[in-house]
């Protein structure tokens, strides 16, 4: 997995920070914003997704990410049909450099506990477990710009 720069990093630890976003509205955005889409739009659509849907399941910054892969190469109808082989090799070869690097693709694994229950939720406050999800969120934009 490419590694982003520190002014990448430092942008999206600044959007999780003091714009309140979570990692599925950061990725989206980028995703986005780099195909020319409505960035507002993008985070009000994202924002349910964060913290694995609040549940620990699937990573939001992949997920966010997954839905960036569905602004370019997804389908609305027969007539971009074809489109489906194209997004699924990159849905792919996202989820395949994300496993390599975190070893799941389920939230509450990456980071340590699940955002669904009031323990794992102290847990996550208490031991500052989404201190690393910039980064993380920073490496699934990067591999959006290889996606994209």
């Amino acid at each position: 997995m490419k590694e982003p720069s520190e002014e990448l990093i430092e942008q999206i630890a600044h959007d999780f920070t003091q714009e309140h976003m979570m990692c599925s509205q950061v990725t989206f955005a980028y995703a986005a914003k780099k195909l020319g889409y409505d960035v507002d739009t993008a985070k009000h659509m994202a924002s349910i997704f964060g913290g694995g849907m609040m549940n620990g399941e699937r990573c939001g910054a992949l997920t966010g990410a997954l839905m960036g892969l569905g602004l370019k190469y997804g389908h609305s109808g027969p007539e971009d049909k074809a489109n489906e082989q194209t997004l699924q090799a990159k849905k792919k070869a996202l989820e395949a450099a994300f496993m390599d690097q975190y070893h799941s693709l389920l939230c509450k694994d990456v980071i340590g506990a699940n955002f669904g229950t009031p323990e794992g939720q102290k847990k996550i406050q208490e031991e500052q477990l989404t201190k690393n999800c910039p980064l993380l969120t920073a490496r699934v934009c990067m591999l959006l710009d290889e996606l994209l």
